[in-house]
């Protein structure tokens, strides 16, 4: 699994977030900690997917191209990873029986591996994402107030 994947993600929910106005990849790039390039690289491929549709100049930016409740996570994976190989595979090229064996043996289980992983981000929409994390962030930040709080008085 490479790291469009998270970033998809974070797009993808900020957008949520963001109900319908569109976002820059410079904004989106700076609440992420990246250079805006890596976004608008992951933006394409979300925007080839029919995930995501753009608009330049001046008041453009990137929007939803479907509800968020339309869009799985699995749909932004597959989005920006061409193959679903998210477990290194092991070599089978080789002259010897044994590691041939064991290597299919171990593929088998990589591949059944990532069948579960896919159909469970199958299951998680985007909206229920932006839902979960949204509650978390807001912890988080009480959690951070709160802490601030103790230390001025102490």
């Amino acid at each position: 699994m490479n790291s469009d994947f998270p970033i998809a993600l974070h797009i993808l929910g900020f957008l949520t977030a963001r109900g319908g106005g569109p976002l820059t990849s410079e904004e989106m790039a700076r609440t992420y900690g990246t250079n805006p390039v890596v976004v608008r690289r992951v933006q394409s491929k979300l925007s080839k997917a029919g995930l995501i549709t753009s608009k330049r100049g001046v008041g453009g930016g990137s929007v939803l191209a479907r509800r968020p409740e339309e869009i799985t996570l699995r749909n932004a994976y597959e989005a920006v990873s061409p193959e679903p190989d998210i477990l290194p595979r092991h070599p089978t090229s080789c002259d010897e029986v044994v590691p041939i064996v064991v290597g299919e043996f171990v593929n088998e289980i990589c591949r059944d591996a990532e069948s579960a992983l896919l159909e469970q981000l199958e299951t998680v929409t985007v909206k229920e994402m932006d839902r979960t994390v949204r509650r978390r962030i807001r912890k988080a930040l009480n959690a951070s107030r709160e802490s601030r709080k103790r230390k001025a008085a102490s």
